[in-house]
C-alpha cells in the first residue's frame, strides 16, 4: 500500500510544509484515493499547523512516486494506516513512537511489530446503528444491506450494527454480501445478480451499502432494471465523498464518518507520546457523525401519501424557516387530527417533533462544516433567536452547541 520495500527501507513519497531542518519530521503513511484517508491527512496536517511546526512527509504509494530511504531522514514520528507485516517490520525498526489509524485485526495481535502501537479507529458498528435508526425514524419497514465484495471486517461490523439495531425495532434485514471470484474482479459479471436481487425486493426497501463506491453500483442497477429511487429502494453509502455522493443520478445520501476527528486525534496523540507524556487513551474508538441527506433516500417510499408529503416538505423548507403544524397539514392535504394521529403512530413522534429534529440536523451540519457563528446559524435555521437555539439545542444533545462544534468538527472537502 505505502511502496516501503525491501530491508533498506526504501519508500515512495514527497515534502510537505515546511521545509526547515531542525524541526520534527513526522511520517504520515496513508493512501488518499478515498474520503477517509484525505479526511484523516487534513485532520493531522491541520492539528501540525496549529500545534507545530512539524515538517510532514506523506507517503501514498501512489504510482510515479520518487524514492526516499526514511532511515537517513531523521524521522521523529509515524502516523500510519494498514500495514502488512514486513512494513510494519520496518516501521518499528525506525524507533520512534509510532500512532495507528484503522488498524485491521491482523495488527492487534501480539506479535504484531507495532501492536503495542495506540491507535484511533472509526466505530463501524456505529455507522451501522446509525443508518438504522436514519431510516427507522423515516417509517421504513423492509431493509437490506448490500456488502463490500472482498470481505473487509469493517463490512461486517456495519452489517452487526445495522441488523441488531432493525432487529430491536422488531424488523428483519435482508443480506447481499456473498461474492465469487470473478464477481469480485468484475461490476459487469455481479450486476446481473445484482439486479436480480433487487427486483425481489418487497417495495419500499431502504437499502443500506457497506461505502459509497457500493452504493453508487446500487444505483447504477435500479437504473438499469428500471426500479425509482428512492420510490422503490432507498439507498444510504458512507463516506459522504462528494465526488461520490453528487455525481449519481438521484445524488447519492451517505454517512460522514469523521475523518478529519480521527486525524486531529492520532496527531494529537503522537505529539503525546514524542514529547514523552503517556497517552491516556490508547485505543480510541470514535464514532460517526451525521447522515447528508440527498435524493437517494426520503419518505417518497412510504406507503401513506399524505404521511410522505407531509415528511417531504419538513424535510425542504424546516431546516432554513420557520415553520409550524398547519403548514404541515395544509402541504400534507389532509385534516390535522389524520397527520398528528399518524406521525404518532408510524414516527412515535409528534409534528412539531419532527420539525425541531429536521432543524436541529441542519444546525449540527453547519456546527461540523461552517466558521459560521452561533447567531448566524440560529438566522439561518429559521430560529427565532441565538438563546432559544441555545436551549433546545442542550435539551437534545446534552452539550452546548460551542462544545458540540469543538468535539465535532468536520471541514467539508474543498
Amino acid at each position: 500500500m505505502i511502496g516501503l520495500y525491501r530491508d533498506d527501507v526504501v519508500c515512495y513519497g514527497f515534502l510537505m510544509y515546511p521545509n526547515t531542518k531542525d524541526i520534527p519530521k513526522i511520517l504520515i503513511l496513508s493512501t488518499l484515493n478515498l474520503k477517509g484517508g484525505r479526511s484523516g491527512c487534513r485532520g493531522i496536517l491541520d492539528y501540525a499547523h496549529k500545534h507545530g511546526p512539524w515538517r510532514c512527509l506523506l507517503l501514498e504509494g501512489r504510482t510515479g512516486e520518487q524514492l526516499l530511504n526514511i532511515k537517513r531522514l531523521a524521522i521523529s514520528g509515524v502516523i500510519t494506516h494498514t500495514l502488512s507485516r514486513h512494513e510494519a517490520a520496518i516501521v518499528a525498526s525506525l524507533q520512534v513512537p509510532v500512532v495507528v489509524t484503522e488498524p485491521w485485526p491482523e495488527m492487534l495481535a501480539p506479535d504484531f511489530p507495532i501492536a503495542n502501537a495506540p491507535y484511533v479507529k472509526m466505530d463501524s458498528h456505529g455507522v451501522g446503528v446509525l443508518a438504522a435508526e436514519y431510516y427507522l425514524k423515516r417509517g421504513y419497514q423492509a431493509f437490506a444491506y448490500v456488502g463490500e465484495p472482498l470481505g473487509m471486517y469493517w463490512s461486517a461490523d456495519r452489517l452487526r450494527g445495522f441488523t441488531e439495531t432493525l432487529a430491536k425495532a422488531g424488523f428483519g434485514c435482508v443480506i447481499y454480501d456473498t461474492f465469487n471470484q470473478r464477481e469480485r474482479r468484475n461490476w459487469d459479471v455481479e450486476r446481473p445478480r445484482m439486479i436480480r436481487f433487487l427486483q425481489k425486493l418487497p417495495k419500499p426497501t431502504a437499502i443500506f451499502a457497506a461505502m459509497d463506491g457500493r452504493a453508487r453500483l446500487v444505483l447504477d442497477a435500479c437504473a438499469e432494471a428500471d426500479i425509482r429511487v428512492p420510490e422503490e429502494i432507498a439507498v444510504l453509502g458512507v463516506d459522504n465523498d462528494p465526488i461520490l455522493c453528487e455525481s449519481t443520478v438521484p445524488t447519492l445520501s451517505s454517512i460522514r464518518t469523521g475523518g478529519f476527528r480521527r486525524g486531529l486525534k492520532a496527531a494529537e496523540m503522537l505529539d503525546e507520546l514524542m514529547h514523552g507524556h503517556p497517552v491516556t487513551h490508547r485505543n480510541v474508538l470514535m464514532g460517526p457523525l451525521t447522515v447528508v441527506t440527498r435524493e437517494s433516500t426520503g419518505y417518497d417510499a412510504m406507503r401513506d401519501p399524505f404521511l410522505a408529503r407531509a415528511l417531504r416538505f419538513i424535510h425542504s423548507v424546516a431546516p432554513r424557516h420557520r415553520i409550524c403544524v398547519g403548514d404541515v397539514v395544509q402541504a400534507a392535504g389532509c385534516s390535522r387530527r389524520y397527520i398528528e394521529q399518524h406521525f404518532r403512530t408510524r414516527l412515535h413522534a409528534t409534528v412539531r417533533d419532527i420539525i425541531l429534529q429536521t432543524k436541529l440536523e441542519r444546525v449540527r451540519a453547519l456546527l461540523e462544516e461552517s466558521n459560521l457563528s452561533i447567531g448566524e446559524i440560529a438566522e439561518q435555521c429559521g430560529f427565532v433567536n441565538e438563546s432559544h437555539l441555545a436551549v433546545l439545542f442542550r435539551k437534545a444533545e446534552g452539550i452546548s452547541m460551542r462544545d458540540y462544534r469543538k468535539q465535532n468538527r468536520e471541514p467539508p472537502d474543498n
